[in-house]
């Protein structure tokens, strides 16, 4: 099954771009939203088997961005070693800022400058894949560049990994810090509301309601990327980061999940047990309205495990299983209770998207008002069109696996009058 959603014009941008074909690297990322579970076979078998098998696998952990960097190592080694990694391929690089109280010997904080270790970067460069760890992503930025922005020999190794055909990855802020710029912290609402702030490498994120943005270390290049994205109904401060970096695409990672890039074939596949949304700015129109950004015509796409996203054509296959919704739809509602786009739970983002709009006879577009001061609001339209559609996988015990392409998306700020005195 394959699906072509208006790739004319996104065929045109990527090749007028060039960004997507990174012809230094013959590597790939695993880039997991976080939540990694010790037991989630998709992605531990991919890494393993992208290293180069159990044999011969070579993994060195960074583990800078934790607070408790010991621990953390500890508990990813046990993974590792589950997926038959040899314990002796295992390395600890340690880099961190901050001290580890499970250990009483050693101060994790002194680690700090380790980042120009030559004999560290030696042991990267010697590795098959390179893993950064969950955490405050400022603290990587901090000990892998320098205050010039130049890259500390660890750094420097890890890309040489990377670029001959090894693996990096990452799992929460080992996965932000993917992208080039980066999302340092902010809500959905506090980022349309209040835009962008943005700071310079290694420096602390300013005090700012909004979206932070800083440097990233620029590994995936095809696009911004978030992570804990539903978990944590990141939708609208990746739509305000995408518009503001005028970037054409945006990639939100949900919970023990892997956006899998394959930088040789400029190929993304999804990895794990939730699912990753693409957002298309590719013909997205936007207008300032007062203070505020209004957007129309986003495009949005969601994909589960097995499913492939081809980045020089815009094309989108389903997992091998999957069948089109096509006139049977599991449900048949005209009227979802959603609790706002940009909110969790059952009538959040993720389910308006699949269960109660692709997969619902009885809609073709879901609605909503996120009100952010008295009066004031977002209004929030997802809709079916031409090039919409929906593919499903039904197994017997198991959560419905979906693939969705190409719904339409607009956000808008409106100004809302409740009459308290009228009633229906």
């Amino acid at each position: 099954m394959r699906l072509f959603p208006h790739c004319f014009l996104f065929l045109i941008f990527c090749l007028f771009l060039g960004s997507f074909n990174p012809l230094h690297s013959q590597g790939n990322l695993l880039i997991v939203g976080g939540g990694l579970e010790n037991d989630n076979a998709y992605i531990f078998n991919e890494l393993v088997r992208l290293s180069g098998g159990s044999e011969k696998t070579i993994v060195s952990v960074i583990p800078a961005a934790s607070g408790v960097a010991a621990q953390t190592f500890a508990n990813f080694r046990m993974a590792l070693i589950r997926y038959g990694v040899k314990p002796e391929n295992i390395h600890l690089i340690p880099i961190a800022m901050v001290d580890d109280d499970s250990t009483t010997l050693v101060d994790e904080a002194e680690w700090i400058n380790n980042g120009n270790d030559l004999q560290l970067a030696e042991i990267v460069k010697n590795s098959t894949c390179v893993w950064f760890s969950g955490g405050d992503q400022l603290r990587i930025i901090k000990t892998l560049l320098r205050p010039d922005g130049s890259r500390t020999p660890v750094l420097e190794a890890v890309w040489e990994v990377f670029e001959s055909g090894g693996v990096v990855g990452g799992t929460s802020a080992g996965a932000a810090i993917m992208s080039n710029p980066m999302i340092g912290s902010g809500s959905s609402m506090g980022a349309l509301v209040h835009g962008v702030a943005t700071s310079a490498a290694g420096e602390d994120l300013p005090d700012h309601e909004g979206v932070l943005l800083t440097t990233g270390l620029g590994f995936f290049s095809p696009g911004i990327v978030d992570q804990h994205f539903h978990a944590r109904s990141r939708t609208g401060r990746l739509i305000t980061a995408m518009l503001h970096t005028k970037q054409q695409l945006a990639f939100g990672i949900d919970e023990n999940t892997a956006l899998v890039f394959y930088a040789k074939e400029n190929l993304i596949k999804v990895a794990g047990t939730a699912g990753l949304t693409i957002l298309d700015a590719s013909v997205a129109v936007n207008n300032q309205t007062g203070s505020f950004n209004s957007t129309e015509n986003l495009r949005i796409h969601y994909l589960e495990n097995g499913d492939a996203f081809h980045l020089l054509t815009g094309e989108i296959v389903p997992a091998e299983g999957k069948k089109l919704i096509n006139k049977d739809e599991n449900y048949n509602t005209s009227n979802p209770i959603p609790g706002g786009m940009f909110s969790s739970g059952s009538f959040g983002f993720h389910n308006l998207l699949t269960k109660h709009l692709m997969d619902n006879k009885g809609l073709n577009a879901v609605e909503s008002l996120n009100f952010f001061e008295d009066g004031k609001a977002f209004h929030v339209r997802l809709s079916k069109n031409i090039s919409s559609k929906g593919y499903i996988s039904e197994k017997a015990g198991k959560k419905d696996s979906y693939t969705i392409v190409d719904i339409s998306m607009d956000i808008k700020p409106v100004l809302i009058k409740i009459d308290t005195e009228k009633q229906f």
